[in-house]
């Protein structure tokens, strides 16, 4: 069933709506909750927000260190050919502090 509507002009009240071909075999929306990556309450409450990650990336980055972050929430801080790898935000600020970057 094809249907043509001119441009610029509302379509009529028995024209019909034709869905995408997919659309009619869609099995509905998928529920990723029971999953090992979906985020609860607790991790988003524990979770640094951007601002804390974005200051202390600066902070690394005022004292010559290069942080790269990664995709799955890890970083890696590089400098003079070093690289030291951590596998979270709370490993970032300790290694900082150990630097003195932090305080």
């Amino acid at each position: 069933m094809t249907t043509h509507i001119n441009l610029g002009q509302a379509p009529r009240l028995n024209t019909p709506i034709e869905k995408a071909p997919e659309a009619c075999d869609s099995k509905g929306l998928i529920d990723h909750s029971d999953t090992d990556d979906f985020a609860t309450k607790q991790n988003i409450q524990q979770a640094p927000d951007a601002k804390a990650i974005a200051t202390q990336i600066a902070k690394f980055a005022i004292a010559g260190h290069a942080v790269h972050k990664g995709q799955i929430g890890d970083f890696i801080v590089t400098k003079w050919g070093q690289t030291r790898y951590c596998k979270n935000f709370a490993e970032l600020r300790e290694f900082a502090l150990k630097l003195g970057v932090s305080k």
